[in-house]
């Protein structure tokens, strides 16, 4: 067995619990689409759908995360850097027709009430995220308890929008959560300062 059939696994099962959910996706489509003996998916995996399903939600935002981590850290102003991570997820929606975005809601939604080992991936996702978009706020000249608070709302206006999106297969609506996002924390930022 190897890392590289593991990280497949994940690979795939972040994908399929991306598009469709915690409850649609089967191990036997994980299988197929991962092109890796079931058996694998056992040896990487004994406890089965669960542990599975945390790992690929813990592994998407880690890399959620770092993207986040490296696209802020290219632009000084935490205003112009936020709103232009937001204008890059909604240009990346658009590309995709709107089919991906907001990794781990579905799951999040799904699986949260009857799986405490999820909710807990899911839960130390978002903070994950948080917690970069708030390091970021501060170095910009946000109290650390604005920043947080911040970015919470930043989060939620992201997840909000990306779930919004593709529903109505509509990626303007990020920008204007881009545009709206640029406004508030101008504002806050101004009456911090």
């Amino acid at each position: 067995m190897s890392k590289a059939t593991r990280d497949k696994i994940l690979a795939t099962t972040s994908s399929l619990l991306e598009r469709q959910g915690y409850h649609a996706t089967g191990l036997a489509q994980i299988v197929s689409e991962s092109a890796t003996p079931r058996g694998s998916l056992y040896y990487y995996f004994p406890d089965g759908k669960e542990e599975l399903a945390s790992e690929a939600v813990a592994l998407r935002m880690r890399a959620t995360a770092e993207f986040a981590r490296r696209f802020l850290g290219e632009i000084n102003d935490p205003v112009e850097a936020v709103y232009a991570m937001i204008m890059d997820m909604a240009e990346k929606m658009s590309k995709q027709g709107c089919g991906t975005g907001a990794p781990i809601a579905a799951v999040a939604l799904e699986a949260s009430n009857s799986s405490e080992r999820i909710r807990k991936a899911c839960a130390d996702g978002y903070q994950g995220l948080q917690e970069v978009l708030a390091a970021k706020l501060v170095m910009g000249g946000f109290s650390a308890e604005r920043a947080s608070s911040l970015a919470m709302t930043i989060n939620a206006s992201i997840e909000g929008g990306m779930v919004l999106s593709r529903t109505k297969h509509d990626s303007d609506i990020l920008v204007s959560i881009a545009d709206d996002m640029k406004f508030l924390l101008r504002s806050a930022l101004q009456a911090s300062g």
